[in-house]
Parts: structure tokens; sequence; C-alpha cells
């Protein structure tokens, strides 16, 4: 202890409590380099982690463009039934207007032929055989019924109609058929409605319907 606290040698006692200083100060810089190498290495191990927790994540960003394509197609998928649905709907619209196309006339007699004095009666039915339901004009102004022989025009029901044609708009459903009895009185007519025109003759004529611009198939019969 004696030696520690009162160094001995030749050289003054001075000289030796510097050198322990020098010591002194070694040992503390030392002890200090050690303590941030210590540190130094524990903070690259917690940045050593840092990548794995990123790869973690990068994994995650890799796995969601995946989740992200299935949404998208999810999205796509509903829109394109969106799209589809109002085209289906369009279809059944009862607002829709018939076309000629799903439309058909046909044309009956109540008998094949006619004595004299008696008058001749039709039934015009009109049949929609579209696969919607439509509307239709039936009309006075958009039917007619024109009974001729051979190449001579005798009488149409468009010609001077005792009552003003109207519209008749008919909402039809698929396979729905509406009838119209017409009767022809057995006389002439013209467009010009000229008066003391010669009566119709006995014999064979022809009578044909047409229904918002759709004709039915000829009927023929005897006038007696």
């Amino acid at each position: 202890m004696n030696t520690v606290l009162h160094p001995v040698g030749p050289r003054p006692a001075r000289v030796y409590w510097v050198r322990r200083l020098v010591l002194l100060a070694l040992a503390a810089a030392l002890v200090t380099v050690l303590a941030v190498a210590v540190g130094a290495a524990r903070g690259g191990a917690a940045d050593g982690a840092t990548p794995v927790a990123g790869a973690a994540a990068g994994g995650d960003e890799e796995a969601a463009p995946s989740g992200g394509a299935s949404a998208a197609d999810t999205s796509a998928g509903e829109e394109e039934a969106a799209e589809d649905g109002p085209a289906d709907a369009g279809a059944d619209n009862p607002g829709a207007a018939c076309s000629p196309t799903g439309l058909t006339t046909t044309l009956t007699a109540d008998a094949t032929s006619y004595a004299a004095g008696v008058t001749p009666t039709f039934t015009v039915t009109l049949t929609n055989s579209g696969d919607a339901a439509c509307t239709v004009d039936a009309g006075l102004a958009n039917q007619s019924l024109v009974v001729t022989s051979g190449a001579d025009r005798i009488w149409s029901s468009a010609d001077c109609p005792a009552d003003t044609p109207g519209e008749r708009l008919l909402l039809m459903a698929p396979g729905a058929a509406e009838t119209m009895p017409v009767a022809w009185p057995r006389v002439r007519s013209d467009e010009e409605c000229s008066a003391d025109l010669p009566e119709p003759r006995p014999g064979t004529y022809t009578a044909v319907a047409v229904v918002a611009g759709v004709q039915s198939g000829p009927v023929v019969f005897e006038l007696g």
C-alpha cells in the first residue's frame, strides 16, 4: 500500500504519478472504446433483424397483388353482369312497339259461299308471335279488309269509313291474339267515295286483311 501511495524510485514521485495518470487515462479510453464496440455490435444485430422484417413485409406486398387481382376480377364480373342486366330487361319492355316480323295476321270467313242477300262476315285475328310483350295500333286507320275479283278491286274497309279512324293501342303478351270482326255489305267502293257504283255480281271473290302492315293469307268465297 505504501508503494502505491508513495512511489519508490530514483526519479521524483511526480514522474511516477504522471505515468500512473496516463495509464489510467489509457485504461479509461480502452473501456470507452470497448463500450462503443459492444454498442455498435448490438446495434448491428438490431439492424440485421430489420431486413428480415422487411422481407416479411415484402412477402405480404407480393401476396397483395394476387388478392388485388382477384378483387379486380370480381369487380369486372359484377360490371359485366350489370351491363348484361339492362340488355335483358330491355327485351321485355312493354312499351316497345311490336315489330312486323313478330306479328301474324290471319283471316277467316263465316262461310265459303253466300246466297243472294246474305252479308259475308270475316274475322281478322292479330297474334303476337314474338317472344316479348309489345304494343301495336289496331285502330281502323291501321287495318283494312280488301275484297277483289281477279284484278278488279271491289271493296275496302278503309274507303270512306262510317266511323272516324282512330288509334287503338293494344298491349299484347307473347302468344296473345286480338280478333276483329269485319262485314262486307256486298257493295263496291273506291278511295274517292264515288256514288252509284255497280253492284258486285255473283261469282268468285277473294278477301285479304292487313293489320299494322302485316297481311293475311287470301280467303276465297262465292257470291250467289
